[in-house]
């Protein structure tokens, strides 16, 4: 290949931009084939040449530094090797062919072949990298005087050869920062001289700076290293700078510098170890903690509770307040956060109302607030810390309270309770409007305790403060339950009132006041006189009725009818009385557990009086049924027909199945009879009598219940041999004796024909249950088949009745 020699075609070829000219290089190119060298006027003042722009290369070898010529020669082979890619870049050194001048030019080029991988152009640009040189010798110089000085540094250095990463030169520190003396590092390689650093990437480190030129640098590396015997842990500021030979850019090896910073990196984790238990205290804290860093209110360090509160998700972090909350912006808290930048003076506020958008719906919670600020070293706000409590669920409580306090006091009002409160300490009484209007005091009055008893009977006062003192009690439920009569100062109207109430207690256990309601029940009392009052006129006309048996057979004859008709009466008018008492007691059930489904969670201690008002509710209900069986017993016919008794006991054990569950009952059943009579009454009296058996159980030395045991027997008596029983005159040959015996707690034998009355009960109701009126009932199915009930008892060691049913033939 031949090449025009004049600048011009040069030119023509090689132009490719002003900014070649600009950025101070030349154009050259070497004919491959005629080995001539065409360069233009700054190629040739690179050589220090004064014309020829056209030369041979062996003519320009001889203006090249003599140490240089081989490695541009060999360079130049290289770059016409296809193998090496064409390409060429090599620095040397210039004589001055013309001025003498000594200078340092770089070549870079690229050699491009033809189909056949032979040389068809080679050229390319050149430049002065003299100054570059120059300013490397200089940093090689300043290296060379650190390297003959670094004995006395504090410093670690170490200088390391190319080959085999084996240490030239190290000083005294970093001898004792790698736990060996110099004379053991030097001359070794890296793998031989410090044997455990290998595999913790080091030597790779060192290889890549070696083969890129590129410096490493890197803050507090930790490094396992074998110090005194002792595989210990150290931090370093580690560098490793490449070293080039004298004038060229080959790499001869490598100058590591490393200081010691294993106290501040120690000291520090500890500090962070501190700050990351904060951290952590902060993110699991249940108050919601974060940073409004700077007046642009920039949050850093959310937590999750303060992510949960913003409700925008957890990308909040390095986002202004203002951006993530905008519904902020009608709302006084970020005017109170910038006073408090201003004002360097810390907010706090409770129970406030905030208007966040929290996932896309509106919400209106209420916090306690603070806003801290936090000063720099120069006193300046730099932050402020936010720290927000959800106390919604207790405002709202509170609310709801209010709001159910109001509905109390209306359902109060609609059940036409009265209400009141009285305080031990300065002995004032508080009576709701209705009190106040029964007892005719004024609306204003102020009232003491002494005032509350001007109202009431003087009959009543005893018991009144009996039960006052018993609630006081502080060994007692602090329930108080009492009845009286009181009448109104400006009217005299008289009213009798059942007031129920719970006591209050300090943290020492003392009464310091109490709370309750009060009921007119003057109609239910007057009802119930006047159902006495009619059984007391009825008994006394049947005695004067049976005077009479004596002087008349006629008479008597009447007399039995007329008691006929007036017990029939009598019977009647307790129905429909019990009747017509169902309608005002499911008013006051109702009522009451409307108040206690809507108000218990919120009155705490005082739902007690609801628990009262339904227990009394309750007790007053069972008594309605039981009066209304009674009745019904009373009225019931006995239709004669055959009954297998064994049948009848077998229904009334499986309706008492789940009281035998509960209590693990035993009952032992021996065969029994038939009769003639009504099987459903018969099988009423079983229930009744087995009931009490399990009701009355008895307890051990330990206060445990014991499980009942019960006894049924059956045995065929005759008239003659029960003559001797009180009460009641055999008047059939025969009787049936079924015989009940249990292990329960008995009774005292004086009380032996009482449990059989009507509402008779030797028992407290809160001890057992019950009305009173089952044995009545037994009585009565016994007296309605022509038989009898009686009772044999022993206190604490259980009770044994015996039914007698006549054996008809």
């Amino acid at each position: 290949m031949s090449l025009n020699p004049g600048a011009g075609s040069l030119r023509e070829r090689l132009d490719i931009d002003f900014a070649l000219t600009s950025a101070g290089l030349g154009v050259w190119e070497l004919d491959p084939i005629s080995m001539q060298i065409l360069w233009d006027d700054r190629c040739r003042e690179l050589f220090g040449l004064a014309k020829d722009n056209y030369l041979p290369y062996e003519k320009a070898i001889a203006f090249i530094h003599p140490d240089d010529v081989a490695q541009v020669d060999e360079a130049v082979h290289w770059a016409f090797q296809q193998e090496s890619g064409g390409l060429y870049d090599i620095t040397f050194r210039t004589l001055g062919a013309d001025d003498g001048k000594l200078r340092w030019v770089r070549f870079m080029g690229k050699s491009y072949f033809n189909e056949i991988g032979k040389v068809q152009r080679f050229g390319g640009v050149a430049h002065d990298v003299t100054r570059d040189m120059e300013s490397l010798q200089r940093q090689q110089a300043a290296q060379k005087q650190i390297l003959d000085s670094f004995e006395v540094s504090p410093v670690g250095i170490a200088l390391i050869d190319r080959h085999e990463l084996t240490f030239q030169q190290v000083n005294t520190f970093y001898g004792e920062l790698v736990g060996r003396t110099p004379d053991q590092i030097v001359g070794k390689p890296l793998s031989k001289a410090l044997p455990e650093i290998i595999g913790q990437g080091f030597d790779l480190l060192l290889q890549q700076v070696l083969d890129t030129g590129i410096p490493f640098i890197a803050k507090e590396v930790a490094v396992r290293l074998l110090r005194k015997g002792v595989l210990e842990t150290i931090y370093v500021d580690l560098t490793y700078q490449p070293q080039y030979q004298l004038g060229t850019q080959n790499i001869t090896g490598v100058l590591v510098i490393a200081t010691d910073v294993t106290e501040q990196v120690l000291s520090r984790k500890k500090i962070e170890a501190r700050e990351a238990q904060l951290r952590d205290i902060i993110a699991t804290a249940p108050a919601a903690m974060g940073l409004f860093v700077g007046r642009d209110l920039i949050i850093e360090m959310p937590n999750q509770a303060f992510i949960d509160i913003v409700g925008k998700g957890p990308d909040i972090v390095g986002k202004p307040l203002r951006e993530v909350m905008p519904e902020l912006e009608n709302q006084p808290f970020l005017q109170i956060l910038d006073n408090v930048y201003t004002s360097k003076v810390m907010f706090q506020s409770d129970a406030s109302q905030v208007n966040i958008v929290q996932h896309g719906v509106m919400t209106n919670n209420f916090y306690n607030i603070t806003y801290t600020p936090l000063l720099n070293e120069k006193g300046d706000v730099y932050a402020i810390l936010d720290i927000a409590i959800d106390v919604s669920e207790t405002i709202r409580s509170q609310q709801r309270l209010k709001e159910a306090q109001y509905k109390l006091a209306e359902a109060v009002e609609l059940a036409e309770l009265a209400t009141w409160d009285i305080d031990f300490t300065t002995r004032q009484l508080q009576y709701s409007e209705r009190l106040r209007q029964w007892s005719g005091f004024e609306p204003d009055e102020e009232l003491t305790i002494d005032q509350g008893y001007w109202v009431i009977d003087k009959a009543d006062h005893q018991a009144i403060r009996i039960a006052m003192d018993k609630a006081r009690d502080p060994a007692g439920d602090g329930l108080f339950d009492s009845e009286y009569t009181l009448f109104s100062k400006k009217t005299g109207q008289r009213r009798v009132i059942h007031a129920q109430g719970k006591i209050k207690r300090d943290e020492n256990g003392n009464a310091v006041s109490i709370s309750g309601t009060a009921q007119d029940i003057t109609l239910h009392r007057e009802t119930q006189m006047a159902l006495e009052l009619l059984v007391q006129k009825r008994t006394e006309e049947l005695e004067a009725t049976n005077e009479e048996l004596t002087s008349s057979y006629e008479n008597l004859a009447q007399t039995n009818e007329h008691l006929i008709r007036s017990n029939e009466s009598l019977e009647q008018f307790a129905y429909i009385a019990s009747h017509d008492l169902q309608e005002p007691l499911r008013k006051v059930q109702q009522f009451s557990n409307l108040i206690d489904r809507r108000f218990r969670p919120v009155l705490g201690d005082d739902a007690r009086l609801i628990d009262r008002i339904q227990e009394s509710a309750q007790r007053m209900s069972a008594l309605i049924t039981d009066l209304l069986a009674f009745s019904k017993i009373s009225n019931g016919k006995v239709s004669p027909q055959e009954v297998n008794l064994s049948g009848v006991l077998e229904q009334a054990i499986d309706n008492l199945s789940v009281a035998i569950e509960e209590t693990k009952a035993v009952i032992e059943v021996a065969e029994l009879t038939r009769v003639q009579g009504d099987a459903r009454q018969l099988e009423q009296l079983f229930q009744n009598l087995l009931s009490n058996s399990i009701k009355f159980s008895s307890k051990d030395q330990n206060g445990a219940v014991t499980t009942p045991h019960i006894r049924v027997g059956y045995e065929l008596m005759q008239a003659s041999e029960l003559s001797w029983i009180s009460g009641w005159t055999p008047t059939h040959a025969c009787y049936h004796r079924i015989t009940i015996q249990d292990n329960g707690i008995g009774f005292e034998e004086k009380y032996a024909d009482r449990i059989f009355g009507v509402f008779q009960r030797l028992h407290g109701k809160n001890e057992f249950s019950g009305t009173g009126v089952g044995l009545a009932i037994c009585q009565k199915v016994a007296l309605n088949h022509g038989g009898f009930i009686r009772a044999l008892g022993e206190l604490g060691k259980g009770a044994t009745f015996y039914v007698y049913l006549p054996a008809y033939q």
